[in-house]
């Protein structure tokens, strides 16, 4: 299959949250819903590194989740090796980790080995303790038996990641992983991704982020997504065509593509 991902036309509406003041005055009328996607689609072959750039409140984080079965989309199709969208769930959750910076789902009076354990225990996978030891000495991590409220953010990153690629993954989404990280330890997880999981192409990457110089490091193709929308997608040289200019960087490519008339 030439194909690891296929989006068709995803639209997604989020209704906010009341608001206190509406509240308290028990104003429970319907606010208008905020548009996060619009028609986005597109296909990424495998052992492509897609990065995607766009501010905050670009759609973003929201796209990864849709692809990741842990919200739906109000329109649009998505395929996954070949599996379909709220058809497929579990096939497709079978193939893909995802890393996220604003993790919260790990079980802090546990040790990191023990939230290791409980997650693979989820996924059904055989051989749980082999398959986290081989991970924890690829990541050269002595400290997995320590609670895991007692770690540095760049520590509980690195777990963020080993637990994204228990399950072996074909398809790896990572949302803005080095977002909480200070300088150092986020070139250090930058580097470690770079090194052993993109440079030997043994995962699909999509790539989450409003840096410019992390998509260049990581990626060989980029989405310019904002308000919800592509605005281009391709290699540097195919987005550097798109606006007439062969000598432009990707900010001055993403300003272009997104400013108004």
């Amino acid at each position: 299959m030439k194909y690891i991902l296929e989006i068709n036309k995803l639209t997604k509406d989020f209704i906010p949250p009341l608001s206190f003041t509406k509240l308290i005055k028990l104003d429970f009328t319907h606010q208008r819903p905020i548009r996060a996607l619009e028609e986005v689609s597109f296909s990424l072959k495998r052992g492509g590194t897609l990065g995607i750039l766009g501010p905050n409140g670009a759609g973003k984080t929201t796209l990864l989740k849709i692809i990741a079965t842990l919200i739906l989309p109000d329109k649009g199709s998505v395929t996954v090796n070949g599996y379909r969208l709220g058809i497929d769930d579990d096939k497709i959750k079978s193939f893909i980790g995802m890393v996220s910076s604003q993790e919260r789902s790990f079980y802090w009076r546990l040790t990191g080995r023990q939230n290791l354990e409980f997650f693979a225990a989820m996924y059904n996978l055989k051989n749980i303790k082999d398959k986290i030891k081989k991970l924890l000495n690829f990541f050269e991590i002595d400290y997995a038996d320590r609670r895991f409220d007692s770690y540095s953010t760049g520590m509980k990153q690195k777990f963020a990641l080993i637990r994204g690629l228990l399950n072996n993954p074909e398809l790896l989404l990572l949302d803005e992983p080095t977002k909480s990280l200070d300088y150092a330890a986020a070139l250090n997880l930058r580097k470690f991704i770079k090194e052993n999981l993109i440079k030997k192409k043994e995962k699909t990457v999509i790539f989450t982020t409003h840096h410019i110089d992390e998509a260049l490091d990581f990626c060989n193709l980029f989405m310019i997504l904002h308000k919800g929308k592509i605005y281009g997608m391709g290699t540097l040289e195919e987005l550097r065509q798109k606006i007439n200019d062969s000598t432009a960087g990707l900010g001055e490519i993403f300003v272009k593509l997104t400013e108004g008339p």
